[in-house]
């Protein structure tokens, strides 16, 4: 509990703070300035004309399904990353596929079938780098384990990447084989490429960078191919000529400030920021989103000036398409009932067989009939979530002893 006096000073700084801002000009007003004026003729182009609108959520609940007679939802649940004191990280996430309206295979639900991952990794050499892919009658299970010879640094984030990688995108592809999809739209959680991720392994493929950062995936052919999930299920998507969408609910890039605006422009910490801002005049009862737009290119970390395409620029992952179809496109949304953004994307490679306007029209209809993400969306999200009831007894059951700081401890029930 804050005491009388500290109390005070705090109110003294954030009146301060207020007062400080209302003099400034208005960061929604010059957001919205700056949009109209984005310079769109580098990384980041438009797909559509340069726009901004809002509807009526209930208008656009109310439109009609049948721009797709069926919608599927790909979603995973992950332990998150768990430490041990023996120096071994581990994270597990499944990945359930699910349809609306409902269907069944084989006379059971689709979330029957599932893809597991589990990865580790240890500094102490414990075992043999290894990846094994096994699968019983519901249950596809990939086993990866590193050891410090292929990642001494960006443990957590690697461990847990490629657990969400080896899982959703490769579950995805195995049920639109199993069930023979051939019409429809797909939507899958989360972004459309692990970017993070193909940083690591083209920095290292150029040699100096990746040593530097102490990621050595490419020595492992099996990790190429996991890390490739994502490129095949957008291949298997063109070849059935079904749309694939990503739903980014936390976009935490800056890439739009980065390419669109000069330098001094920048006074948002990331695009989402950015584009909240934007849409922050939508009104309460509507929806506020922008129009596609497509990005070419990502920054270098070898010049400052300087551009990569990914993922073409892994040349292990061997594209069956034109490299620019891989090129993500997107438009943002703005849902005031959850006073959140979403980045909605797809691969440029849909529109060739699906009109833009037409599959923008059926998301934020989906949006609308949902609350801060499609429904179909939600339904796989509760069918893979994993408890945190379930992550201890993981945990318990591993027998070693947890690795916790003190304020993570204070939350657990260990």
């Amino acid at each position: 509990m804050l005491s009388s006096d500290v109390r005070r000073l705090f109110l003294e700084e954030l009146k301060t703070l207020g007062e400080r801002a209302q003099r400034a000009v208005s960061h929604r007003d010059e957001a919205r300035r700056l949009f109209s004026s984005l310079q769109l003729d580098s990384a980041i182009k438009t797909l559509t004309p340069l726009e901004r609108r809002a509807e009526p959520i209930l208008k656009l609940a109310e439109q009609s399904h049948d721009a797709f007679a069926i919608i599927y939802g790909v979603d995973g649940g992950s332990t998150r990353p768990m430490h041990f004191e023996d120096g071994t990280t581990l994270c597990a996430n499944q990945a359930v596929f699910i349809a609306d309206p409902p269907l069944r295979h084989r006379g059971l639900p689709l979330e029957t079938w599932r893809t597991l991952a589990l990865v580790s990794h240890s500094f102490q050499n414990v075992g043999e780098a290894r990846v094994i892919h096994t699968r019983n009658e519901h249950v596809h299970h990939w086993r990866i384990h590193l050891t410090k010879d292929f990642l001494e640094r960006e443990v957590e984030h690697i461990v847990k990447g490629l657990a969400d990688v080896t899982s959703e995108p490769t579950h995805a592809t195995e049920m639109l084989e199993a069930l023979d999809v051939r019409e429809g739209l797909l939507m899958v959680d989360g972004a459309l490429y692990p970017i993070g991720l193909y940083y690591y392994l083209l920095g290292e493929l150029k040699g100096e960078w990746g040593y530097r950062w102490g990621v050595r995936l490419s020595d492992r052919e099996d990790i190429i191919a996991l890390l490739a999930n994502p490129v095949r299920l957008i291949e298997a998507c063109v070849a059935r000529k079904l749309p694939l969408v990503a739903i980014n609910k936390t976009p935490e890039t800056s890439w739009l400030l980065r390419f669109c605006l000069d330098s001094p422009e920048r006074r948002w910490a990331s695009d989402r920021q950015f584009m909240t801002a934007v849409l922050s005049d939508t009104p309460k009862d509507s929806l506020g989103y922008t129009n596609w737009f497509v990005q070419e290119a990502y920054p270098s970390w070898e010049e400052r000036e300087s551009v990569v395409d990914l993922p073409k620029a892994v040349s292990d992952f061997a594209l069956h398409l034109d490299s620019h179809l891989y090129h993500v496109a997107f438009f943002y949304v703005y849902d005031p009932r959850v006073r959140s953004v979403l980045k909605i994307e797809a691969p440029r490679a849909v529109f060739q067989f699906c009109d833009p306007e037409r599959l923008q029209r059926t998301l934020v209809a989906e949006l609308a009939r949902g609350k801060g993400v499609p429904n179909v969306i939600r339904k796989a999200d509760s069918r893979a979530r994993i408890t945190q009831q379930e992550r201890e007894a993981l945990i318990r059951a591993c027998g070693l002893d947890p690795d916790y700081y003190y304020n993570l401890s204070r939350g657990e029930s260990l």
